[in-house]
């Protein structure tokens, strides 16, 4: 393939399809699987007891199922081990290929399959908007994934139940639809704590639950820290327009990159930005098996 086909195939299309799918899922399962008995509660009370109906299709971004196939999150997966202490073998089945999937990619889950990700790559728009107006304040943070990442399940083992799942947003967004159309409410504590998460990103530091804050994102960085699909640049190529600097959500520079350093591999999803962004075509996705 020639460098000039090469640098017109986007990444960016194929990311909005995945993701927008992730979200039409996450709404339609609710749908399909909620309670036809609107009025179950009262009909209990009264003695009528309405039939049991089992959906065949259920769950989120955090556990999903189809039948008897099941798929996990692996940060799902870890959350519950720590507060069970014990681990089923068909759990072990079920995070096998999303486990898979972050050994061979890294944590391309935060880039093309979190709800909560499409959405917040949406605020950064308008984040660099009110930057123009001066109706923002850049605050400086420090990484805490890691330790929100080591307290959460730390004490997920001491109490006994599943921490990182009360508060993952994706999962988070995923228990909101399903209250919307199950029980026609919402949570208010859950509803707020997604709109701090919008309202900070948009007034204060773009992607900054991504960046900052994820445990999700800093399990599935362990995870993937020594993936053998890559970004890389083609030094040849490269013309130091420094496009691919502006447009990485984490500030790397995917210009300089020949070998990925392990921190840059913790810390880069995949997402394909610079890539898209290369006028020269010299970025690209590489199979790269040295650590």
């Amino acid at each position: 393939m020639k460098r000039s086909e090469k640098k017109n195939l986007k990444i960016l299309p194929l990311r909005r399809i995945s993701q927008i799918s992730i979200i039409l899922l996450i709404i339609a399962v609710p749908l399909y699987s909620q309670n036809p008995y609107n009025g179950s509660p009262s009909l209990i009370v009264k003695g009528q007891l309405p039939p049991p109906a089992i959906s065949k299709v259920s769950g989120d971004t955090w556990s999903f199922s189809i039948g008897n196939f099941s798929i996990i999150h692996p940060t799902a997966f870890f959350d519950f081990v720590f507060s069970a202490k014990s681990v089923s073998s068909s759990m072990l089945i079920a995070v096998l290929i999303p486990l898979l999937i972050t050994l061979l990619f890294g944590r391309v889950f935060c880039s093309w399959l979190c709800p909560i990700g499409f959405i917040l790559e949406l605020t950064t728009k308008i984040n660099a908007f009110l930057k123009k107006k001066g109706l923002t304040r850049e605050i400086r943070i420090k990484n805490f994934r890691f330790v929100i990442l080591a307290t959460s399940l730390i004490t997920a083992f001491l109490f006994g139940f599943p921490v990182i799942s009360i508060f993952d947003p994706s999962h988070l967004l995923g228990r909101e639809f399903s209250m919307i159309f199950t029980h026609q409410e919402v949570s208010v504590a859950g509803l707020i704590f997604l709109l701090a998460i919008l309202v900070f990103e948009i007034l204060f530091v773009s992607r900054a639950w991504c960046r900052y804050f994820c445990p999700s994102g800093a399990c599935l960085s362990l995870i993937g820290v020594n993936r053998i699909y890559k970004i890389r640049t083609d030094q040849k190529e490269c013309v130091s327009c420094n496009l691919c600097r502006s447009v990485c959500p984490y500030n790397l520079e995917p210009d300089k990159i020949v070998n990925y350093t392990t921190l840059q591999s913790a810390v880069c999803d995949n997402c394909g930005l610079c890539r898209d962004s290369c006028p020269k075509g010299a970025i690209s996705y590489n199979l790269c098996f040295d650590k």
